[in-house]
């Protein structure tokens, strides 16, 4: 009994592990990108205050790729330059290999936009969510990303 007992913890503690490390290991170890953030949403009652990010970059991906991406659930990878705020580079269904200068995001293709998932939701201290909303035009997100697109949103910032 007490061996089952010890398994099972020991399961359940490399679940934890496997779900808290990857985004530590994006967020201490990934290239920073500073993208230009858009005002979405302010909060919600459920889940504390939260903003949801939309970035303009993500305008620049062509509309047939947007929408071959929403037909077949597939990802896109967008390029983008290091430079703060961030500029476009290029899109495309294969991961990029990457110049100097340069960092990957992943994005998913819906109607009429294009959609970052790993970045698209930013928790704030309470309180604080409505003006952050109010001033998201004119800030950037500080983005931590991988070679493999993996990212992580690490602070906003004043434009």
């Amino acid at each position: 009994m007490k061996r089952s007992l010890a398994l099972a913890i020991g399961i359940q503690v490399i679940i934890m592990i496997a779900v808290l490390v990857p985004p530590l290991l994006v967020k201490n170890t990934g290239t920073r990108v500073y993208l230009e953030t858009r005002r979405v949403d302010p909060r919600s009652l459920f889940r504390g205050d939260y903003v949801i990010l939309d970035y303009p970059v993500g305008d620049q991906v062509s509309e047939d790729l947007r929408d071959m991406a929403r037909e077949n659930n597939a990802l896109i990878y967008v390029t983008v330059t290091t430079d703060r705020p961030a500029t476009f580079v290029s899109a495309g269904f294969e991961k990029p290999t990457l110049q100097e200068g340069e960092a990957c995001l992943s994005a998913r293709g819906e109607w009429g936009s294009v959609v970052f998932p790993q970045i698209s939701q930013y928790f704030v201290p309470e309180g604080e969510g409505k003006e952050i909303e109010q001033n998201l035009n004119s800030m950037v997100a500080e983005v931590a990303t991988t070679t493999r697109c993996n990212a992580v949103t690490v602070s906003l910032q004043s434009l």
